[in-house]
């Protein structure tokens, strides 16, 4: 981010830092499918989608945006960031959160490394984000 800021700032132009959180429930996560031959589908990750009016045009050709999602210690970890588990059986498997962003929209995503993303989202909790927009004036 520090790259990024000096960046930003050079030549005399200056940058603006604009914060905004997000809380995520249980409920407020949306499965990404795709259809089988065989009319059963496969879960490829689950994703909220988020109004955020600071990711405008002039942000995504100029500026930055960065996202972070807070532990339960309160620490920023930037996306996208992997967690590390292990299953029922002492199968390890991972739990990618990434973070795709358009013009208004600031999306999060979250998909496993075992392809089981809907067991896992079963026992997920209450998930928390920071999203920081860098622009230049």
């Amino acid at each position: 981010m520090l790259a990024a800021f000096v960046m930003l700032t050079g030549c005399g132009e200056k940058a603006r830092v604009i914060t905004s959180y997000y809380t995520v429930n249980p409920s407020q996560w949306e499965a990404a499918v795709t259809l089988n031959a065989d009319n059963t589908y496969t879960t490829d990750y689950y994703y909220s989608e988020w109004e955020n009016i600071d990711i405008d045009e002039e942000v995504i050709m100029n500026g930055v945006v960065m996202a972070y999602y807070i532990d339960g210690n309160g620490r920023d970890n930037i996306l996208p960031y992997t967690l590390y588990f292990t299953d029922d059986n002492g199968v390890p498997y991972q739990e990618r959160i990434e973070y795709d962003i358009e013009q208004g929209r600031v999306t999060f995503k979250i998909k496993d490394t075992d392809f089981s993303t809907a067991a896992s989202m079963e026992n997920i909790g209450t998930m928390k984000f920071k999203v920081s927009v860098i622009r230049n004036f």
